[in-house]
């Protein structure tokens, strides 16, 4: 694992924090925190994965997978530098590695567990969800669970949201949907997406990312104007660090979601 800290980090104690899968996941999935963050100081992400196993075409095609990592990590501190970041943690796992502890728990959710108690509680911890389609995304979060379950109660986040990514969360039941206001965030979040070059080469992932994000803020309400230019859906998380179990969590919010479809029966 690295700790780098960017030489634009401002010195305040790290208040949001964002756990994703993949470098450039961090920059979609929290930029509510990155924003919030932005001109005071306070945010702190860690992402698992080296990387070296994306898809690559163009330029990046013959690159091997050592060499993408290392690039892709390069990326990935240039983001931190743009978004004012106090730390970035890198784990540097494969997928594999990732997916395989998320099922048989052990060391990666415990080096996890020894960054988050270093820290002080967190105000908001930025997951991926577990309804996600990318089995890497799913992975990372039940790590990042288990890591904050491994905490004494008191260090515990305040409150953790699972945030879309590989899979809108715009089906949610409205009572089980947390809409992230990013409205005049587009230009920070255009500079963040901008560092991801060997991504973007491949998935158009900074146009598609700002897109979601306003269609969201004018698909969020059918019978009144758009009240913002940028929405990201989450679904609050946090009963997962108090006893709540995943799968049950799970069950719980798709039998909302379809008992909210207006569809007329026998």
């Amino acid at each position: 694992m690295e700790k780098f800290v960017p030489r634009s980090a401002q010195g305040a104690p790290v208040r949001c924090m964002a756990v994703s899968a993949h470098k450039d996941d961090v920059e979609m999935i929290a930029l509510d925190g990155i924003f919030r963050c932005y001109e005071n100081g306070g945010f702190a992400a860690a992402v698992l994965t080296d990387g070296g196993q994306c898809p690559r075409s163009g330029a990046y095609a013959a690159v091997s997978d050592a060499d993408m990592a290392e690039l892709r990590s390069a990326e990935q501190k240039r983001a931190a530098e743009a978004g004012r970041y106090e730390a970035l943690w890198l784990f540097e796992r494969t997928s594999a590695e990732v997916k395989r502890t998320a099922k048989e728990g052990g060391a990666l959710a415990d080096e996890l567990a020894r960054v988050l108690a270093g820290l002080p509680r967190l105000e908001t911890l930025y997951l991926h969800n577990p309804f996600d389609s990318h089995p890497t995304h799913v992975a990372a979060c039940e790590v990042a669970l288990a890591a904050v379950n491994r905490l004494p109660e008191e260090m515990r986040p305040e409150r953790i949201l699972g945030c879309e990514l590989w899979r809108d969360l715009d089906w949610l039941a409205d009572e089980d949907k947390i809409a992230l206001d990013v409205s005049g965030s587009d230009a920070l979040a255009a500079k963040l997406m901008a560092c991801f070059v060997s991504q973007n080469a491949v998935k158009r992932y900074d146009i598609a990312s700002a897109a979601r994000r306003a269609a969201n803020a004018t698909f969020y309400q059918s019978h009144a104007g758009d009240a913002s230019t940028a929405l990201i859906y989450a679904v609050d998380m946090t009963e997962l660090a108090y006893g709540a179990g995943l799968a049950g969590f799970v069950d719980a919010k798709i039998g909302a979601f379809r008992r909210s479809v207006h569809v007329s029966g026998n």
